[in-house]
C-alpha cells in the first residue's frame, strides 16, 4: 500500500487557520502526491508543486489556473475511490461549494479519503 495517512478531518481545517494557511499548502502538496500513490495512471493527477504554486500565483491567470488543478485533484479524488474499490462518494458540486463556507472542503476532502484509507487498511487485514 502507498504510505497514505488517516487524518483528522476538522483537524487538517484547525491547522489551516492556526497556521494562517500555512499548512493548507502542506496538505495540498501531500494529498496530492498521495492520490497519485493510489492511482499513478489517471490523468487528472496533479503534482503537488503544479497545485501549490498555483494556488500561490493564480492570481495572474485570473483564478484559471487554480480552478483547472482544483476541478482535475477533485477528478484523482473520485478516480481514487474507484481504484481501491469503492462506489465513489466524492461529490466535486459539493467540495467547491464548501470552499466558500469557511473553507470546510479541507473537511470533506479529507473525510473521503480516509475512506479509501480504511477501505485499503481492512483488505490488508490491519487495525482501521
Amino acid at each position: 500500500m502507498p504510505d497514505i495517512k488517516t487524518r483528522s478531518p476538522f483537524g487538517v481545517w484547525g491547522l489551516s487557520l492556526i497556521t494562517f494557511g500555512i499548512y493548507y499548502y502542506v496538505w495540498a502538496f501531500k494529498t496530492c502526491g498521495e492520490v497519485q500513490a493510489v492511482n499513478p495512471n489517471h490523468p487528472d493527477n496533479r503534482s503537488g508543486g503544479n497545485v501549490v504554486l498555483s494556488m500561490l500565483f493564480g492570481g495572474l491567470t485570473l483564478l484559471i489556473w487554480p480552478a483547472i488543478n482544483w476541478f482535475k485533484f477533485c477528478g484523482s479524488v473520485k478516480a481514487e475511490q474507484q481504484a481501491v474499490g469503492l462506489q465513489p462518494t466524492f461529490n466535486t458540486g459539493l467540495a467547491t461549494f464548501l470552499i466558500f463556507v469557511a473553507s470546510t472542503h479541507t473537511c470533506y476532502v479529507q473525510s473521503q479519503r480516509n475512506l479509501v484509507v480504511q477501505t485499503v487498511k481492512q483488505r490488508q487485514g490491519m487495525p482501521v
